[in-house]
């Protein structure tokens, strides 16, 4: 069937989409998309509390299992119990597997000096509950503004040191028994470090330097501020949104946690420095799960829509609808996934928007998860929906050249060759990467892409995860930045040790030990073709273990920085996430330590925004991991400021081109003090493919007072283009395609509430 024809038999597939729908629920069709959407998120839920075992983050429930099975057991007690004890630390209940594992080791006889290759599993699972009680106990339960963060100094001690001291003897009896056992070495510096005794604490033998911050580094310090303003969000592994969804002028925050009945949460700003969470107020109960989301104003009507992807990571236990859920502009959200055409069920955990066929409409590419590698696994092909202008959308994926099976676990729209057509990039969690070029078309049949991947040199890494397009070396040409996540036949504590310790992070696999995957930047040649220069730029040598990132200008200086959330289930994966900031557009400099920014948990989605209207990008990232028990508190890092240097935000709204704008370009023209002229390039999106930030964009200028020259080139058939000049630095404009020049917003700041203000403190503050 051709596109034409799919396009007139829209309506008749929606029609049967919503009757299954609601057949399903047992329910008449005139009820509301929402109330369709939780029930059929409710009978899931069900469906796999019956069989915890399917889904490998059912911690608690496989907790009851294991105790029943215990009844009888004989023979296989002492491995039941083993496994009892690993899932009561998933679960979040770590004393009581502290009890079950001490309990093991006085029925059979062990001490603390049994430590034998044979026992070290063991062993290596006491001193994880260990540690993790203390984090638990000092950080988890108290989320204050540096708790957790390395280097741990300060506040950030463990006031209560059962947990550490613990940890510290059994990480020393390991080592003792196994010296290099450098994931043991990392954790033993971590928990002197917990108790206020690193360096000078640590056995020299075991002592892992530079763990600190650069006594002399000239980078400012960013605070966590998220529990003074309403959002430290507590969960698991999540999606983020950060955007105007009510449009007052105001960034809003819209986050999810992955768990099958963990309730999404919207917190809107209260114009006087704080956040309220107005979820049930938003029409939002029962909509639950998700580990990513992405946003955009889908029906251009002026506000912003959000869809929430789910199942990700589970196979055929992850196999869950999508969310999209329309704005409806008075404050609330309906979730019209069966209406729109988008109730397809799959593991998934990436999508991206963009007007592939510039027709003014956004279409959606969903990348599933179709099996680890190149073979086996299920068929779960990646799914293009092209936005039929109606509020639903039609899937044509094959029909348009697009044929990508794999475990798809990044996506992004860029426009490689500067045609203005946007392309589209997969990462591929252990598989070649692709990349699709748009060749565009005469009619919506005609329209179609072209897989470059070989010969553009993209392929790599093998093991990725996140991925986006970003001008990162202000040339006008889109490169490609894709973070590793090379976390099979290895431990990340291991390598990330090994890092530090200045020695070539390397796993063993099916008996080979072979070098970790590393993160690739790609600058764009202007040809079609891609030049490997992470070498060059610094990142080779980094074991980055990338979940959510994103990108943007944390110091004004018009270059773009970027932040990796780190980790994975495990819960010895203590390991920092990880800011670097651009050196000129040539290299990147990691000011982890120095910005405050190495939060030892489980990093995900992040947005670079500038939330307090203050003219510098702050840093929201959800945290928490995939366990159950593995919970944390969102970050807020407040950016300190650069008094001496400008910026610009602007926003941009389509009329012929998408109303997001998504996929303009722009290009700010500059002169520095001193009289050096430069052009900044950016693309109008929400940053990574794991956490969004605003639509809005805010672009740094360094010392330039003014800005000379803003030129625009839209997303739509005709490649529109305008131009400004002379627009005043610091400050916000709106900037309509077709209606004129661009509006000064008044856009005063809104200080940050601190902890303990009380509302009359910020009186004066006027969104």
């Amino acid at each position: 069937m051709s596109l034409r024809n799919r396009h007139s038999a829209s309506a008749l597939i929606v029609a049967a989409a919503i009757a299954v729908a609601s057949a399903g629920c047992g329910k008449n069709s005139d009820r509301s998309g929402t109330a369709v959407m939780v029930d059929s998120l409710t009978r899931l839920r069900q469906q796999a509390l019956l069989d915890p075992r399917s889904n490998q983050f059912l911690n608690s429930e496989r907790v009851d299992q294991l105790r029943l099975e215990l009844h009888g057991a004989g023979p296989r007690a002492y491995e039941l119990r083993y496994y009892l004890a690993y899932e009561l630390l998933g679960a979040g209940q770590t004393r009581e597997g502290i009890t079950e594992l001490e309990s093991m080791m006085r029925d059979i006889g062990m001490t603390m000096d049994s430590v034998t290759p044979r026992s070290r599993q063991f062993f290596d699972l006491l001193g994880i509950a260990w540690l993790r009680l203390g984090e638990q106990e000092n950080c988890a339960l108290n989320p204050s503004a540096n708790v957790c963060i390395m280097p741990l100094e300060g506040d950030a001690r463990h006031k209560l040191e059962e947990g550490a001291r613990n940890a510290i003897v059994i990480y020393k009896k390991i080592l003792k028994a196994k010296p290099y056992d450098y994931g043991s070495k990392w954790l033993l510096n971590i928990a002197y470090m917990a108790v206020g005794e690193y360096p000078g604490g640590v056995p020299k033998e075991h002592l892992i330097p530079n763990l600190a911050r650069r006594s002399r580094s000239a980078f400012p310090a960013f605070f966590n501020v998220a529990g003074n303003v309403g959002l430290a969000v507590n969960g698991q592994a999540g999606g983020l949104n950060v955007e105007d969804f009510n449009r007052d002028g105001l960034l809003d925050v819209f986050t999810t946690s992955q768990g099958i009945g963990d309730q999404a949460r919207l917190f809107m700003a209260d114009g006087r420095g704080g956040y309220e969470d107005r979820t049930s107020a938003a029409g939002l109960d029962g909509i639950v799960g998700g580990l990513n989301t992405i946003h955009a104003d889908y029906d251009n009507d002026g506000f912003d829509d959000i869809l929430v992807l789910r199942g990700a990571w589970l196979a055929e236990a992850g196999v869950y609808p999508m969310s999209l859920l329309h704005n409806k502009g008075d404050g609330t959200f309906e979730d019209v996934t069966y209406k729109a055409g988008l109730g397809s069920k799959q593991p998934r955990h990436s999508a991206a928007w963009g007007d592939f066929n510039l027709d003014g409409h956004l279409d959606l590419f969903v990348g599933n998860e179709a099996g680890v590698g190149n073979g086996g696994g299920k068929s779960r092909p990646s799914e293009l929906y092209v936005n039929n202008g109606d509020g639903t959308f039609t899937e044509v994926a094959r029909e348009v050249g697009i044929a990508l099976n794999a475990f798809v676990k990044g996506v992004a729209w860029g426009d490689v060759n500067n045609d203005g057509l946007p392309d589209l990039y997969a990462s591929v969690f252990y598989g070649p990467n692709q990349l699709f070029i748009n060749r565009s078309g005469v009619t919506p049949d005609t329209w179609k892409f072209e897989n470059v991947s070989a010969p553009s040199g993209t392929q790599s890494p093998n093991a990725s995860f996140p991925t986006w397009f970003w001008d990162y070396d202000n040339d006008g040409w889109e490169d490609l930045l894709v973070l590793s996540y090379d976390i099979d036949g290895g431990a990340l504590h291991d390598a990330v040790a090994m890092e530090y310790l200045g020695i070539p992070p390397s796993v063993l696999r099916a008996g080979i030990i072979r070098p970790l995957e590393h993160t690739r930047l790609y600058r764009n040649n202007r040809n079609g073709t891609f030049t490997d220069v992470s070498k060059a730029a610094g990142l080779a040598d980094k074991v980055l273990y990338a979940m959510g990132s994103n990108f943007g200008d944390i110091d004004n200086d018009g270059w773009l920085d970027f932040y990796v959330g780190t980790g994975n289930p495990d819960l010895r994966s203590i390991i920092p996430n990880r800011m670097f900031r651009s050196v000129q557009g040539t290299r990147f400099e990691e000011v982890t330590l120095e910005g405050g920014f190495g939060h030892l948990q489980k990093g995900h989605a992040p947005a670079f925004v500038d939330l307090d209207r203050d003219g510098d990008q702050d840093i929201y990232m959800v945290m928490g991991g995939a366990y159950q028990g593995d919970k944390f508190s969102a970050v807020l890092f407040e950016n300190p400021g650069w008094t001496d240097r400008h910026w610009i935000a602007l926003e941009l709204q389509g009329r012929a081109a998408n109303r997001s704008a998504i996929g303009a370009r722009v290009a700010i023209d500059i002169a520095e003090s001193g009289g050096r002229t430069r052009t900044l390039h950016r693309t109008v999106n929400t940053g990574g493919s794991f956490g969004a930030g605003s639509l809005q964009l805010h672009v740094g200028l360094n010392t330039a007072s003014r800005v000379k020259q803003v030129r625009i080139m839209w997303p739509d058939l005709d490649r529109s283009t305008s131009t400004f000049s002379d627009l005043a630095a610091d400050r916000v404009y709106r900037i309509v395609q077709g209606e004129g020049g661009p509006v000064a917003l008044d856009r005063p700041a809104i200080p940050f509430r601190q902890a303990g203000a009380t509302d009359a403190a910020h009186r004066h503050a006027q969104p």
